[in-house]
């Protein structure tokens, strides 16, 4: 082994040791600082350029960052209260990313870094592009999503619900004016719309896939410019598209001249090296992909990307610029400073294998019950959520308070419908991101209980 990797490995024990010694607490706010290089090329009587070699391979490995004029610290290692210690009521209703995980102190200490480093840039108007150094960044993040572009497709955008509008409000070079979304989808899209006099018609969509006759008519039919949709890890059913769905949308999108708006709005939770999104198999430029932050790191972070065909560039700037000169700068800096610290990869680490986790116990229990059918037939896919499919006279309602009153809170689907189109499935979903993996299967019998007295009580009144 070579002198610098003794160091590393040596270093890596000892971070270790303190965090299993002193827990949370040994860590600051910018997590544990390492020691000084000088005082490790004396101690391993080395020199200066092998200790900054150990700790550039650690850096490597997403275990340290540096600090400049402070040194070198410990990575925060997404660490939260433990999954069974975990108090309150069992949230499988809420959407929002756990708190518990949020990381505050390493993004807070890239604030700091974004003000020393970048106070020249900061305080001055920027871009309608985002800040040219984070567009540079995100470009060669993105190939990791097998979203190939150039930096020039890109925009920073305050979340994607701006990106949604100024996509809504613009012009479309095959000069259509209606938008086609997916029932149920995002329930944030129909206000949107509605609010900005832009037509929208609605394409069904089940946890079997798309309804593909319904949708060829609507694109030959309906003056589409283009259709919002989210093939990895639909909200609210859970599923996603699989490559041959994928190319089958591009080319009914190429037949009938439709654009294609891909919300990807939890790529970071892809286990899959197989499941690319839409933007990978377009080759005539068909696909705007949609990226937000928000689900990886916290809502309050509101910045989004959208990367666009080149011919759309010119067109979404000049209504970006309508609506804010620039996206917060600082935001971005910081967001910057954390992806390039390795933080970033760290923390999707962290939180991907925590979800996946849970999600594979609500699988479990799922497949405990083959005979019971909102559990047989739940889409088995990974992401945060999935949707139990109820008998047509369960009422939603009443299932909905009991569980409350038993410490399970639910969503339904319903609110994923827009008013004009509401349809009447009836479905549980139920999302995963702040439900402890150890209490799991304790939810999933109290639901399964409450559904299977409802009904029974509905079979008897039908009797009756």
């Amino acid at each position: 082994m070579k002198k610098y990797e003794t160091i590393a490995r040596s270093l890596e024990r000892w971070m270790q040791e303190q965090t299993a010694r002193q827990g949370l607490g040994s860590w600051n706010e910018r997590g544990i600082k390492l020691p000084p290089v000088r005082s490790l090329a004396k101690q391993y009587q080395c020199s200066i350029s092998t200790v900054l070699r150990a700790y550039e391979w650690l850096e490597r490995r997403h275990l340290v960052y540096a600090v400049p004029q402070s040194g070198y610290y410990a990575v925060p290692n997404g660490g939260g209260p433990e999954e069974g210690k975990w108090e309150g009521p069992l949230d499988f209703a809420s959407a929002a990313p756990d708190s518990r995980v949020f990381p505050y102190a390493d993004f807070r200490h890239c604030v700091d870094q974004a003000m020393e480093k970048k106070q020249a840039e900061l305080f001055r108007y920027g871009t309608d592009r985002g800040l040219p150094s984070l567009i540079e960044l995100l470009a060669k993040q993105f190939a990791d999503y097998q979203v190939f572009s150039q930096a020039g497709q890109m925009f920073i955008t305050s979340g994607v619900q701006q990106a949604l509008a100024v996509l809504a409000l613009m012009d479309f070079p095959n000069g259509k004016r209606r938008v086609l979304i997916e029932l149920p989808g995002y329930h944030n899209m129909p206000p949107l719309l509605k609010g900005l006099n832009v037509p929208f018609a609605g394409v069904k969509r089940t946890v079997d896939g798309l309804d593909w006759e319904d949708l060829e008519r609507s694109f030959k039919e309906d003056d589409i410019k283009f259709f919002y949709v989210m093939p990895r890890f639909h909200n609210p059913l859970g599923t996603s598209l699989n490559a041959n769905e994928k190319k089958r949308l591009i080319r009914l999108a190429q037949k009938h001249d439709v654009y294609l708006v891909e919300d990807d709005f939890l790529a970071d939770l892809e286990s899959d090296s197989k499941q690319d999104p839409l933007w990978s198999a377009d080759t005539e430029g068909r696909v705007i992909y949609l990226k937000s932050y928000s689900k990886i790191l916290f809502p309050g972070l509101r910045l989004g990307v959208a990367v666009l065909p080149h011919e759309l560039v010119p067109l979404f700037g000049a209504h970006k610029r309508m609506l804010d000169i620039d996206t917060s700068l600082l935001s971005q800096a910081a967001l910057e400073i954390y992806i390039r610290s390795g933080m970033f990869a760290h923390h999707g680490k962290v939180i991907r294998g925590r979800y996946a986790a849970r999600m594979r116990k609500v699988h479990e229990q799922l497949d405990r019950f083959p005979d019971f059918a909102p559990f047989a037939e739940a889409p088995r896919t990974g992401g945060e959520h999935t949707v139990l499919p109820l008998p047509e006279r369960m009422p939603l309602a009443v299932l909905v308070s009991r569980l409350e009153k038993r410490g399970v809170l639910v969503d339904t689907t319903e609110r994923y419908y827009p008013d004009a189109l509401r349809q009447q499935d009836k479905m549980l979903r139920l999302n995963i991101s702040n439900v402890p993996g150890q209490r799991v299967a304790e939810g999933m019998d109290i639901i399964r209980e409450e559904i299977m007295k409802l009904d029974a009580a509905g079979q008897r009144s039908s009797k009756g």
